[in-house]
């Protein structure tokens, strides 16, 4: 039988990990809650933060806050009025959970909330959800420096998903800011026609789209205002370099159907589904449309699921 360590040796070994496993310096280690920061002009915004707890090599002691760089996901809610919004994206997404097991953080932000509607959401690339005036760009970037000084945070990979409105942002984000995300993936959401223009030029981004031919909400075809789904594959694929590359299958079922361009920039993957409603991809049952039009069907691909193997393929080539 082995002896017993001293109580206060059992502390130095939580409190005093190995000097190893000390890569971020004297970043500190926060851990999961709200947080608020301020913005340029002095609004200040919330947001909630995942912490993964993991086990390092350099002791079986050594468990906690990450002390080695680790990605971050930003996870953008939808327009709604699900209160707590942070509670609700989480439960139709399941970022967190996904988060943990793969070690990274999570940054659920709080939309602002609308002048005239008791909803809250984002102003973007297309879609106008939140507080007038309010720039969820400088939010964005507010966040990432935050992230940058606060968290032992992996720069080179730093992702953005979100859903409707915050899929719209996601894709906001890769046009605006490619040289600060590592991959968007965004799910039921598009581009505004106004905005088409603006981002067919730039630095390429890894992009995992995700929609269903069923969206009543944002149609998967598009509409005068925002553009159909092919129009956005096809903007990405020439801002990322594609021309004549053959589209890979990556997934294929019943129900969904994924293709993968392998560009010189950046990956394009697509992945559509049938019938589904305004739903994140195989998240919570329940819809917009009529109750349990979000339940998953056999052979439905699980978005959060795909897109975090995707992004570890993917850093396997950064």
């Amino acid at each position: 039988m082995y002896p017993l360590l001293p109580l206060h040796l059992l502390l130095l070994f939580f409190l005093l990990p190995n000097a190893k496993c000390q890569t971020c310096g004297d970043t500190p280690s926060y851990p999961s809650g709200s947080f608020n920061v301020t913005l340029a002009g002095g609004n200040n915004r919330t947001f909630q933060l995942f912490t993964p707890w993991t086990e390092y090599e350099c002791s079986s002691f050594c468990v906690g806050p990450p002390q080695e760089k680790r990605p971050l996901v930003i996870n953008w809610h939808g327009c709604n009025a699900h209160v707590p919004v942070v509670a609700y994206q989480e439960q139709i997404s399941r970022i967190e959970q996904s988060a943990s097991d793969y070690g990274y953080y999570a940054i659920t932000p709080v939309g602002s909330k609308e002048d005239l509607i008791d909803q809250f959401g984002w102003n973007t690339v297309g879609i106008q959800c939140g507080k007038f005036g309010e720039d969820d760009f400088v939010f964005a970037e507010t966040l990432l420096d935050w992230a940058a000084e606060n968290l032992c945070v992996d720069t080179a990979r730093i992702y953005s998903t979100g859903f409707s409105t915050g899929a719209f942002h996601s894709n906001g984000l890769g046009c605006r800011m490619p040289n600060r995300f590592a991959g968007i993936a965004p799910i039921a959401g598009s581009f505004g026609r106004l905005y088409e223009s603006e981002c067919k030029q730039g630095s390429p981004v890894s992009v995992l789209s995700f929609r269903s031919r069923g969206d009543k909400t944002v149609p998967y075809d598009g509409n005068f205002e925002w553009l159909g789904q092919a129009e956005v594959t096809s903007l990405w694929e020439k801002r990322n370099g594609c021309t004549n590359e053959t589209a890979r299958v990556t997934y294929e079922s019943e129900t969904t159907i994924c293709k993968r361009k392998e560009c010189p920039g950046a990956p394009v993957e697509d992945c559509t589904l049938t019938g589904l409603d305004h739903c994140w991809v195989g998240g919570r049952s329940g819809g917009f449309e009529s109750p349990g039009s979000c339940a998953a069907q056999p052979g439905d691909i699980d978005a959060t699921k795909h897109m975090f193997e995707t992004w570890e393929r993917e850093a396997q080539h950064l």
